[in-house]
């Protein structure tokens, strides 16, 4: 499996960490795939494409066969119409998006890259969130229901609480969040230091 991070560096632009995803070796069952979109800015299309001409994506296929939209805010999901324009890729979302809309089903298999991944219903952040686990790499695309939460001051609800819980008992190796760059020194611990002052925060239902 290939991760190639697309993301332009204009801090004028509210933008999310994209991520395409692509098989090691171009082989014709892989599925050229494209975790969220970005903003709407049309100078991120531009750079996507540029980008994508400097990576082998297989012969005859498309550079984006699909996208995963992990939930629907802009900087998610803004960029979805150009990337429909230039590919028409099959897109997965909780809620419907884009021209060729599939919906996502909680436990849902499907192949990324060269890999077969498990979509997790992940709500908390938005009702909406989703995460994309691969357990052959114990590669975790998270969208922004992963972020680090130091302190006891917040107000979460109970549904974030039990996503956490969930995620905490996957055999996670590199988290690639929405934002920031990838976790790759003790995911585990990571995700239970956050689950463990969520907890200690006010709980609503």
């Amino acid at each position: 499996m290939r991760i190639v991070p697309l993301h332009r560096d204009d801090p004028t632009d509210y933008s999310c960490a994209v991520y395409w995803v692509l098989g090691e070796n171009n082989a014709p069952t892989d599925c050229n795939t494209l975790i969220d979109t970005g903003s709407t800015d049309p100078a991120n299309l531009h750079f996507f494409l540029q980008k994508m001409a400097q990576q082998p994506k297989g012969i005859g296929k498309k550079a984006v066969e699909q996208v995963l939209l992990t939930h629907g805010h802009f900087d998610h999901s803004g960029g979805l119409p150009g990337i429909d324009e230039q590919f028409e890729p099959r897109t997965y979302s909780w809620f419907p998006q884009g021209r060729n809309h599939q919906t996502i089903r909680d436990g849902m298999a499907l192949k990324v890259g060269d890999q077969q991944a498990t979509l997790l219903h992940t709500p908390g952040h938005s009702e909406d969130s989703i995460c994309i686990f691969l357990p052959e790499t114990g590669t975790l695309f998270s969208g922004d229901t992963l972020y680090r939460i130091t302190d006891h001051q917040g107000s979460y609800s109970q549904a974030y609480v039990d996503t956490l819980e969930r995620l905490s008992h996957l055999a996670i190796r590199t988290i690639f969040p929405g934002h920031g760059h990838p976790i790759t020194q003790d995911p585990i611990g990571y995700i239970r230091t956050c689950l463990g002052n969520v907890r200690h925060s006010v709980i609503q239902d």
